[in-house]
């Protein structure tokens, strides 16, 4: 009896360790990490004080559309005033930020809207994966956890409002040239966690409340190459480098490929004066 009881209290003492270790902490995709800055305190600001129809969530990808970004991408405001503003959107992007500094802007101020939104668009993970500018990069797995936790946070706080988890974009490598002078070339290892962190977010959607999209094809060529036309530096959907080409911008393609969905789902009507550049995932919503 006394080995049998001996046997008992180690297993429960492995299992308590293993739950211990389990559980998120500082460094990991779904542990909030605190990220003050002076766009946070400003987006706080805005969230409290406007009513918003649709919250677009990100890091610099999303960032880039917000007509305050400027310099290069300043080009990209056009978008966003044409196809998102007249959703009464809300810019929610942060340049660099990964799921973990994301969680913790939202846990603190940045989803406290008096009125809940329609719809959360969230596109994020690509930094997370990115091990040429950060010390710490997480797993595929890894990255849906973070994913995960920012989506059941606004499931909580916005038990109405709809959510739309958008694949994580695809990235140009070394063998791609930009379009551009400055580029971000991704590692092999970074952009095939990228790849399988997109596709693995699709567990989340529930098709009532959560909705998954893929809009790689709008960033690949036929063969699945990278088109550097669309991403111009590799990473974020271009501004207005195309004007003379007879093609449409990666900005503009993305925001004009993703509308019905957005509209769709908020229940308004369609921007987009037409079909979609190119049709999406017709498994998406």
């Amino acid at each position: 009896m006394k080995a049998l009881a001996f046997v008992s209290t180690v297993i429960a003492a492995v299992l308590v360790a293993s739950a211990v270790h389990a559980a998120p902490q500082l460094g990991d995709a779904d542990f909030p990490q605190p990220a003050p800055s002076a766009r946070h305190d400003e987006l706080v600001a805005k969230v409290k004080s406007g009513t918003y129809d649709l919250a677009v969530i990100g890091d610099s990808i999303t960032h880039t559309l917000d007509p305050g970004f400027g310099g290069n991408y300043a080009p990209l405001a056009a978008v966003w005033n044409k196809y998102l503003l007249p959703h009464k959107a809300i810019n929610i992007g942060h340049n660099g930020y990964r799921t973990e500094e994301i969680l913790w802007c939202l846990q603190n101020g940045e989803l406290d809207f008096t009125t809940s939104p329609k719809l959360f668009q969230i596109l994020i993970g690509t930094n997370n994966a990115d091990d040429r500018n950060f010390a710490i990069v997480h797993t595929a797995e890894q990255i849906l956890a973070g994913t995960k936790a920012i989506v059941d946070l606004i499931r909580q706080r916005h038990p109405t409002s709809k959510i739309l988890i958008l694949r994580i974009f695809p990235r140009g490598g070394d063998a791609d040239q930009p379009t551009v002078s400055w580029s971000f070339h991704g590692s092999p290892r970074c952009i095939d966690t990228c790849r399988q962190a997109g596709e693995l977010t699709r567990k989340l959607a529930d098709g009532k409340h959560v909705f998954w999209q893929d809009l790689s094809r709008v960033f690949l060529n036929a063969d699945g190459a990278i088109n550097t036309a669309r991403l111009w530096d590799l990473l974020h959907p271009g501004g207005s480098n195309l004007a003379n080409s007879g093609q449409t911008s990666g900005g503009e393609a993305w925001i004009r490929a993703i509308e019905p969905t957005l509209a769709r789902l908020m229940g308004d009507k369609p921007i987009v004066d037409g079909p979609p550049v190119e049709d999406p995932d017709p498994a998406s919503p």
